[in-house]
């Protein structure tokens, strides 16, 4: 049986003499009105300073020596020690225990989460995201928000209670917050002039309380926003703020794995279908389905929206291309395509409107908006004989990236030779005649006589139409 340990032992091990001779000095240097308030407060103070820390009995002797050290630089000229003010604790040791609960709580409910956040499925992950966000911070609906980077727009990713959503960036809370990086917590929406309440109104919904956090990636980068909506068992706290805070971390590790999952799937997609279409070149096929093949599959691949292809018409110094029944010639000295076909550089635009060489007729006439271009030779032993041209990017941030140039250069290194011995281009040359149902004729078609069909696939101005064969 383990003998009681001695009162004396006892508190000598807490180092309780140097405890009430502290508190004792504090008293004496403040001379408060109320001693047992006062003791409470700069208690509660000390706790509050400690945090989760275990008790240290050593810590008070550095207590007493500090306030020694305090009382000796209040001393005037007279070795009169001047009073101090004391900032009373804001809340009292029993309400601090509760939050420290409350937090222990809500950590464990934390860690729980981090297991079902993780996943690499994005809609899985954001939607996880939602569910524990309710879940743990107790409140009647959550909301993520992704951030678009081309549109500067917050687009509703996911949301307990809420559909089909697009916030401009610094309007209303999610979109003040996506601004300024800034939290927000508002105990009655109604009240706040940056509170959107036309969803309310639509819906029937009453909102009171919201805490709306960012949600950054490794490099400090707003990439969305976490929004918890109406509180269940009151307002949003402080243990709230730190658990979103937790939470919004988790968002964007879960956000990022998940985009890169996605991206890498993507890719590999991309590339199965490239290697699809090189197979289907290598087959018994026209040089029309070959060129079909191209317009039809590269947007696919590349996120496209609009693809031509035109092959270089050395003799009339022209592009030629077919468009459905339609075929067209353009100069080669207009336009970018005719530069890219001169010079055998590729080039990538980002905003079409911004480039001197760039045609305004067609989108004019067809209502259609050319933003990104990319522009590519293509050759056959370094000599181009044709130009693919590809318009607006789906994906991403809407510009064409350097994988795409790579890959069309792979997949344009393959097709170009292929393309260059072709009854059609030889024919362009004045170096051979057609043979085939699928090739053209030995004499090109003459001008069409019908109306004009919308050149969707182009985005040059005034070309000639011929009809096919």
């Amino acid at each position: 049986m383990t003998t009681p340990e001695k009162a004396t032992e006892y508190l000598a091990r807490v180092n309780w003499k140097s405890l009430v001779e502290f508190m004792t000095a504090e008293a004496i240097l403040n001379r408060p009105m109320d001693p047992v308030q006062f003791c409470r407060d700069i208690l509660g103070a000390k706790l509050a300073e400690r945090g989760q820390v275990e008790f240290r009995p050593e810590q008070i002797t550095d207590w007493l020596r500090n306030c020694y050290t305090e009382a000796t630089a209040l001393v005037d000229e007279h070795g009169v020690i001047h009073g101090k003010a004391v900032e009373k604790s804001p809340q009292s040791v029993q309400e601090q225990l509760i939050d420290m609960r409350r937090k222990a709580n809500a950590m464990q409910k934390l860690l729980d989460a981090s297991r079902t956040i993780a996943t690499l499925d994005p809609l899985q992950a954001t939607d996880n995201i939602v569910t524990e966000t309710c879940r743990i911070l107790n409140c009647d609906r959550a909301t993520i928000f992704t951030l678009d980077d081309v549109s500067h727009e917050l687009v509703l990713c996911a949301a307990e209670g809420a559909r089909n959503i697009r916030v401009p960036v610094g309007q209303g809370i999610a979109g003040s917050v996506a601004a300024t990086g800034e939290s927000i917590n508002i105990v009655d929406a109604y009240s706040d002039s940056r509170f959107n309440s036309s969803a309310d109104q639509a819906t029937g919904y009453h909102t009171t309380t919201i805490l709306c956090m960012a949600i950054s990636n490794n490099d400090g980068k707003i990439v969305g926003v976490l929004q918890a909506i109406n509180k269940k068992d009151g307002q949003f706290g402080m243990v709230d703020e730190e658990v979103m805070s937790m939470l919004s971390m988790q968002a964007a590790i879960a956000l990022q794995n998940a985009t890169l999952f996605k991206h890498a799937e993507k890719q590999s997609e991309k590339f199965r279908a490239l290697l699809d279409m090189i197979r289907a070149m290598q087959g018994e096929m026209g040089v029309n389905s070959l060129i079909f093949t191209i317009t039809q599959r590269t947007p696919k691949i590349i996120d496209a929206d609009r693809c031509t292809l035109y092959l270089v018409d050395n003799a009339q110094k022209a592009l030629y291309a077919m468009q459905g029944e339609v075929n067209i010639r353009i100069s080669m000295e207009q336009g970018i395509a005719g530069s890219v076909a001169t010079t055998g550089n590729l080039v990538n635009i980002t905003d079409a409107y911004d480039n001197p060489s760039f045609n305004q007729a067609v989108d004019k006439k067809s209502g259609y908006r050319t933003k990104a271009i990319l522009c590519v030779p293509i050759k056959c032993e370094d000599v181009t004989i044709g130009v693919i041209q590809l318009i607006n990017k789906t994906e991403g941030q809407g510009i064409f990236t350097e994988e795409d140039e790579e890959m069309m250069q792979v997949f344009l290194s393959i097709a170009g030779p292929i393309l260059a011995s072709s009854h059609l281009y030889q024919q362009l040359q004045g170096k051979g005649k057609s043979k085939g149902d699928n090739e053209m004729p030995g004499t090109l078609p003459k001008q069409a006589k019908q109306a004009k069909p919308a050149m969707s696939g182009f985005a040059e101005g005034e070309e000639d139409e011929e009809e096919d064969a």
